[in-house]
């Protein structure tokens, strides 16, 4: 948990319109082609609103080992043996994309002082489980086949794609296939089920999302019968031989809640997991990094972390600021 300043006055404002205009909207949206329509809509703007500065892009559309890799470069395009980022964006597996998110991305590469490889994935309706999960795994084997290593790769990933990144070290351990150096993940899902976020709500006022919405979108993606496949009941395999991970969610968020249990879950298996609840905060806070002073301490708290993974010296455990 961390124990910090009041909600400051950018971001009461912030989630007061977050309540005002996204989660209302967002509740009455049905889940059929038009309400996923209207979502992606929605999540488009609530992602480009921030005016963000955004780094050069370099598209990639090639054939990877097992299908075809797509997404771009935020920055410079890296040479074999540079450290990178691998980012899998969020919104329900149903919304957003590599360009919703180079504001974000971009402030990522700039802080950490690498390129990062943003992946387009397919997307629900369209396509279902396990339709972006293979493609999450084909773009991280498409880079080691560039000639990156493992260690030089920092998987990172909001909401659904947090959910992905963390499905994709299970995939790596029963593949045989080396681990990232680090994870670091924004809000992410953990529970497919929506069960601990649930039991959450009634303690929490989401400025960002409704339970219903949140329900539907994801439940367009992975259906009914696929909540014990260790892609998606990612709490349930756990363990030391996963990459180090910071969890950072915010306080006055459902998913607080998942965060919470898959950091317990790791560190009781004897893993790396620190957990971040920044109180008050929205779901997936740090995207507004240029206005809102916690965005920017919560990245500052990625910094310090991926610097410490580097050196081998994350220290087992939740740490308090």
């Amino acid at each position: 948990m961390i124990k910090g300043d009041p909600v400051s006055l950018a971001s009461r404002g912030t989630i007061f319109a977050l309540r005002a205009t996204l989660r209302p909207l967002g509740a009455r949206m049905p889940a059929n082609r038009l309400g996923v329509a209207g979502a992606r809509l929605g999540l488009a703007v609530a992602c480009r609103i921030w005016f963000d500065r955004t780094l050069p892009t370099t598209p990639v559309d090639v054939a990877g080992p097992r299908g075809r890799a797509m997404g771009e470069w935020v920055g410079a395009v890296p040479r074999a043996g540079d450290s990178l980022i691998y980012y899998l964006h969020g919104s329900g597996y149903v919304g957003c994309s590599p360009a919703t998110h180079r504001g974000l991305v971009s402030e990522l590469a700039r802080r950490l002082d690498r390129p990062a490889f943003t992946l387009r994935y397919r997307r629900a309706p369209e396509h279902q489980f396990p339709a972006a999960h293979d493609d999450v795994l084909n773009g991280y084997l498409w880079l080691l086949e560039q000639g990156h290593a493992a260690e030089d790769i920092v998987l990172m990933g909001d909401s659904a794609g947090g959910h992905m990144a963390l499905g994709l070290c299970v995939q790596l351990r029963e593949l045989g296939l080396p681990q990232p150096r680090a994870l670091v993940g924004f809000s992410a899902l953990v529970d497919a089920t929506w069960s601990l976020a649930d039991a959450r709500r009634a303690e929490v006022d989401d400025a960002f999302m409704s339970f219903g919405l949140a329900t539907r979108m994801t439940g367009l993606y992975t259906g009914t019968t696929h909540f014990d496949d260790p892609r998606l009941n990612v709490a349930a395999h756990v363990g030391p031989d996963l990459p180090p991970m910071l969890l950072q969610a915010g306080g006055g968020e459902m998913l607080s809640a998942d965060a919470e249990h898959y950091g317990a879950a790791q560190r009781a298996a004897g893993g790396l997991c620190e957990v971040q609840l920044w109180p008050g905060m929205f779901h997936v806070f740090q995207v507004g990094h240029r206005f809102l002073p916690e965005a920017r301490a919560a990245l500052d708290a990625v910094e310090r972390f991926v610097a410490a993974a580097e050196k081998s010296q994350v220290t087992r455990g939740s740490r308090s600021a």
